[in-house]
């Protein structure tokens, strides 16, 4: 059984879980956030408050002021044929290596826009497979373009810096 609060908890706080005569309690971890920004490309990250990120440089063409910020990293979203949803999401699981099929949202994997790839880093943060993953075959985009299938593209070493810092429960949000 998997049960998730209405609310974000609060970061650094003891959760008590009871069901009838048993109970158990747990302590929430710092607040790893993660906005993904569809207009301006980017993924920033934030632990308890603070933009945090892996440390720069970042490889050409990213020469635009706010990558290499702490926090900031620059990513590709949907396109718009497949738009990154927007909306606040939950991370549901970490896999350290996916395999991803087209054919689990409708496109075969022989149509001119389906697929079947080995993704790395991959965050999954909704049960229809929206993920935060590593896309190296996206890198000349990455802060410039949106095209990914739906997914919130990374470099690959951004994209395991975040799987690193994240947890099960932490936020996702994605704003235009």
């Amino acid at each position: 059984m998997q049960w998730v609060p209405d609310r974000f908890w609060p970061a650094h706080s003891t959760v008590e879980l009871s069901v009838g005569s048993l109970s158990s309690d747990f302590k929430t971890g710092p607040a790893v956030v993660g906005v993904a920004s569809i207009s301006q490309h980017t993924f920033t990250v934030s632990i308890d408050g603070v933009e945090e990120g892996p440390p720069p440089p970042l490889p050409a063409p990213h020469h635009r002021v706010h990558f290499g910020e702490d926090g900031v990293m620059p990513a590709s979203m949907g396109r718009p044929e497949y738009p990154t949803p927007v909306g606040s999401y939950t991370v549901l699981s970490k896999e350290r290596s996916v395999i991803m099929d087209s054919s689990s949202v409708g496109i075969p994997v022989d149509d001119p826009d389906g697929y079947r790839l080995s993704v790395d880093y991959a965050v999954r943060i909704t049960s229809r497979g929206l993920y935060v993953h590593s896309a190296p075959w996206a890198l000349p985009a990455l802060g410039l373009e949106n095209v990914s299938h739906g997914c919130i593209s990374l470099s690959r070493e951004d994209a395991e810096w975040y799987y690193n810092a994240v947890d099960i429960g932490d936020p996702v949000i994605v704003q235009e």
